[in-house]
């Protein structure tokens, strides 16, 4: 049967566009191919990268952890919570590295997954540990201390097995990756020269012994007058003659902990005639081994009698009242 050239026309010009649309198809693979494959490379490239800043904020925060168990009963509480702190916060800042990373791509799911695992259980456990060390020194957990500490301990072995999971799953990577080297972790690392170092019950009782880990509030206060004596009389200071006369409190916090709102005031009372003038304030903050002045200007005392000034901090549960009070007689000089 013979077939018109305008048919054979039709089905070659058909099977050109089909030709065509098939080449268009292939080339939209091969863009999109290559597109993805660009993808995962960006992705792999900057997971390993994030890995490996996070590994080193990780090691950092690992040594730090182990030093300040080991300075349970021998530095002060503030050093003691600073060095929890700077764990806390390495480790956070490490896992925002890894969480950031996005389109991780499937090939390298098994050192991703392990990687994310040990750096979210190593912020988690470093969190609880901190949360339980610092309620053992404040005397709020008692009873669970030990099993919290545990399990807060464990959280952080959880980390430390994720991390060998994750130089394993890196190890057997068929396509080779630039990464590491990677430092050792590990936040809970048995010392053979110190084998309670990561005990749970050891560590509680340490920090139970340790007075200067339990929480002690103390504010000592001490003042002078402007313009200052010059000379006694009797034995009792004279201020010389000035307009107005001002009275200078220090205030200091010898305790363990911030205070916050410390009241001060003073009283002054004329020896001759009982007349009393009374001030106060009130000291916002006080940081722990601080000191501050308050000056109580112009003073409502006339020049030429004899005064008793006292000066009083208080704050609630204050471990030494007797360095709360100051008081001081003087003469104030009338004008020659």
């Amino acid at each position: 049967m013979a077939y018109s050239p305008y048919q054979s026309k039709g089905r070659l010009k058909s099977r050109r566009w089909l030709l065509i649309a098939l080449s268009l198809t292939v080339v939209v693979v091969l863009i999109v191919l290559l597109a993805s494959r660009q993808t995962d490379q960006r992705g792999t490239v900057e997971f390993f990268g994030a890995a490996g800043e996070a590994t080193v904020l990780q090691e950092s925060a690992s040594q730090t952890f182990g030093q300040a168990l080991a300075s349970i009963g021998v530095v002060s509480r503030q050093d003691l919570t600073r060095r929890l702190e700077t764990v806390v916060d390495k480790t956070v800042e490490a896992d925002g590295l890894i969480t950031a990373v996005d389109n991780v791509p499937s090939d390298i799911g098994p050192a991703y997954g392990t990687m994310l695992t040990a750096s979210s259980s190593w912020v988690t456990g470093a969190n609880e540990i901190d949360r339980v060390i610092i309620g053992i020194m404040d005397g709020e957990i008692v009873e669970t201390a030990v099993p919290e500490l545990q399990h807060a301990l464990d959280l952080l072995r959880v980390g430390d097995v994720g991390y060998e999971l994750y130089l394993q799953a890196v190890a057997e990577m068929t396509e080779p990756v630039e990464s590491g080297p990677y430092p050792p972790i590990r936040f809970v690392d048995p010392d053979p020269d110190d084998p309670g170092r990561f005990n749970a019950t050891n560590l509680v009782l340490r920090i139970q012994a340790a007075y200067g880990l339990a929480p002690h509030h103390d504010v000592a206060i001490s003042g002078s007058t402007d313009p200052g004596a010059v000379g006694d009389r009797d034995g009792i200071p004279v201020v010389p003659f000035s307009d107005s006369i001002s009275i200078i409190a220090l205030v200091t916090n010898e305790g363990n902990e911030p205070e916050a709102g410390v009241d001060v005031s003073l009283t002054v009372i004329n020896v001759d005639t009982g007349d009393v003038v009374k001030r106060s304030e009130v000291v916002p903050e006080l940081d722990v081994g601080t000191s501050t002045t308050i000056t109580f200007d112009d003073i409502e005392i006339e020049p030429g009698g004899l005064y008793q000034a006292s000066l009083t901090a208080r704050i609630n549960g204050d471990i030494d009242p007797t360095n709360n009070d100051w008081t001081m007689t003087f003469i104030w000089n009338a004008e020659s």
